[in-house]
């Protein structure tokens, strides 16, 4: 197997400089300024699969279920925690 590897040291830096990943070398984004980030805002926000709002409402009701659930049990176990040290150190 082949690996492709840069044909300079330059272009290896390049490569793996973490400021300069997943940029194009293309600067014309750069120059668009606050509109331009505004339209790409928007064009990634319509790309977004949002969920119904059916889905939305039971998924909320779950999570709400989950954590009442939780909490109760660590409410209910800190209350036994409280009455055995109650009963042992009286």
């Amino acid at each position: 197997m082949v690996k492709s590897t840069p044909s300079s040291k330059t272009d290896r830096e390049q490569h793996l400089d973490p400021a300069r990943r997943g940029h194009s070398k293309d600067s014309s984004t750069e120059s668009k300024g606050i509109s331009g980030f505004l339209q790409e805002t928007r064009a990634e926000l319509a790309k977004i699969a949002w969920p119904s709002r059916r889905q939305l409402v039971s998924e909320s009701i779950g999570v709400l279920l989950i954590v009442l659930a939780f909490a109760s049990f660590i409410y209910l176990v800190d209350q036994l925690f409280g009455w055995v040290a109650t009963q042992l150190f009286s």
